[in-house]
């Protein structure tokens, strides 16, 4: 795993984030702005292994619905709520609970399920080709899943380790050049073409590579 310190970092920062992010770039917690949807991904890992995939929220007045699904798999039915006060998202269904925060376009947070527990991070977009999504993993000093989504030059997404943990990863694409940031660690890459992604990975001591290819 990328080491337990990291991990515990990664918990501090999600807390950080949510507690942080409760206005949208676009008015007081998103407001009617903030409405429509979000393509992303999500990461998740029991302890012994690590899954992801895709996700599609769609945000109305009060509510939130949205599909889950993980690759290779059929999609699931999510249903919830959308507080536009603070920006505040819950979404159920089949036994999994994704809870985030609308901030300047991106729809971020943690992913709980019968597959473990993790992180997800969407972006807002008018349709599904506004926001390209990547499926990958990552090895070396610890290995996992690693999931982007491309919505022009930003990038967000989620890592989930093998040996349990996940974090958000947030950065950007500037031509074909990739630089992420997540809890305790950075990475950077290119776009080698419009549907591969793939680079290097540090955190602390710890150093790998990941990749991503897309659709997921």
């Amino acid at each position: 795993m990328i080491g337990s310190k990291v991990l515990r970092l990664a918990a501090l920062g999600a807390l950080a984030v949510l507690a942080a992010c409760h206005k949208d770039s676009t008015g007081p917690g998103g407001g009617n702005s903030a409405l429509g949807n979000y393509y992303g991904v999500y990461g998740t890992s029991n302890g012994s292994s690590s899954a992801g995939g895709s996700l599609i929220i769609i945000i109305d007045v009060g509510s939130a619905t949205g599909t889950l699904t993980p690759v290779g798999l059929a999609g699931i039915a999510l249903t919830g709520s959308y507080n536009s006060g603070n920006g505040d998202v819950t979404l159920t269904g089949s036994g999994r609970t994704l809870a985030g925060t609308i901030s300047g376009g991106k729809l971020n947070g943690t992913y709980t399920g019968p597959d473990g527990v993790g992180s997800f991070g969407t972006q807002h977009g008018a349709s599904a080709s506004d926001v390209q999504l990547f499926c990958g993993t990552y090895t070396g000093d610890a290995s996992g899943v690693w999931n982007l989504s491309k919505a022009g030059g930003t990038l967000s997404g989620a890592y989930a380790d093998d040996g349990g943990g996940s974090e958000q990863l947030t950065g950007s694409l500037n031509g074909s050049t990739i630089n992420l940031n997540f809890t305790g660690g950075t990475a950077s890459g290119s776009l080698t073409n419009s549907t591969t992604m793939s680079g290097n990975w540090t955190a602390g001591a710890a150093t790998g590579t990941w990749q991503g290819h897309s659709p997921c």
